[in-house]
Order: structure tokens, then sequence, then C-alpha cells
């Protein structure tokens, strides 16, 4: 048995090595009360046992204080903390053009390359520009779009596909089209980012 706010409750128990707490009721011992009522807005709980109605009330704090350095000293010293964690919020700047930072040790012969040909490491803003030679795939008269089975892809990489199709919808690379004709795309596991895609010609 144990004195919950003057009241002696009947509760199986299992030993546990954690911190944070002296006991935790959860969910089997809520399931033996049967019907009770929970104010989550008061912190209270109201059941009825041993043929009398008992309310429980949470401990509701006022607010919440940063804590101190010596706070998190003497929790760490009694084992009173199993896990910290530090949240930060940050101010995300939106801009609407991306630049690029070069590295402070860079050479003054490759940041003057880069300032001459700054076109070409810029962000795309569309198709590159027409080329003496342009290459095409011409079909014939009356040709018929190839077979292609349909394949999935791992749904690890579903979200990083997503995100760079919209990112070359949105720079103009591609555009959306209901032609039947397609190409499978693979997605290509690179060291420093997520993947790259790898577009598989099917003739």
């Amino acid at each position: 048995p144990i004195s919950i706010q003057g009241h002696v409750l009947h509760v199986p128990v299992y030993l546990l090595s954690f911190t944070g707490a002296d006991l935790v009721l959860g969910a089997p011992w809520l399931k033996t009360l049967g019907p009770h009522i929970a104010d989550y807005d008061a912190l209270s709980i109201r059941f009825y046992l041993q043929n009398a109605f008992i309310t429980l009330h949470g401990d509701k704090s006022p607010f919440v204080s940063q804590a101190q350095f010596h706070h998190i000293r003497r929790l760490h010293n009694t084992h009173s903390i199993d896990t910290s964690f530090m949240l930060q919020f940050n101010t995300v700047a939106h801009h609407e053009a991306t630049t690029i930072s070069l590295p402070s040790d860079m050479s003054s012969d490759l940041q003057s390359l880069h300032a001459s040909f700054m076109d070409v490491f810029g962000e795309p803003k569309g198709l590159p520009p027409p080329h003496e030679q342009d290459h095409t795939i011409p079909l014939l008269e009356g040709s018929n779009p190839v077979k292609v089975r349909p394949y999935r892809y791992p749904h690890c990489q579903k979200e990083q596909i997503e995100k760079m199709v919209k990112d070359m919808l949105d720079q103009g690379i591609i555009q959306p089209s209901s032609s039947p004709f397609s190409s499978p795309v693979l997605l290509v596991k690179k060291k420093t980012v997520h993947g790259v895609f790898a577009p598989i010609t099917v003739l």
C-alpha cells in the first residue's frame, strides 16, 4: 500500500532503476479504477474506490523558471536527472537570393575565377542557354511511348526525391508535363549530401 495525499491505495508495482520520480502510475493502474474523471486543466483525477470518491490533485506550478547552473549541478550530484537537453530558438531570416560564401583561405586566383564566372557558379534559375550543339532525341513519326515497368523506391528516399523535384520546378529546370513518355530516376548516394538524381535513359 502507498499513501497519496492522505489516501491509502493498494497498487502493484514493478521495481525499475530510473530517476526523476518516486512512483509512476500509468495506464495499467488507471485501468483498475474503472470509470474516472480527469481534468487536465486543473490537473486532477476523481474516481470511486472503497465506497468513497477520491480526488487526487497534481502539482500545478505557477510558472516555469530557467534553471541555473547550481540547480543542474545539485540535481546531477543527487542522481535526480536521467537525461537533459538544451533547446535554443533561432530566428531564420528569409533571403530572396542565395549567396555562396567562399572559404577564407581560398587563393586569390580562385576568388578571381569565381568572380569572373558568377553566372556559372550561381544557383540555376532555369535551363542552360542554347549552345552551338544542342542534343535532342528525335522520334520517328507515329512512335509509341516506351513501355516502362513501374518500380518502387525506398520510403526513406521519398522525402528527398520530392524535395529535389520541387527545387527543380522552382528553378525552372523542369516543368510539369502530362506526356506519356517518361524516364525513371535513380537516387545516388553521395558522401556530402543525401543524394542526387541520375536519370536512366530508356531507348
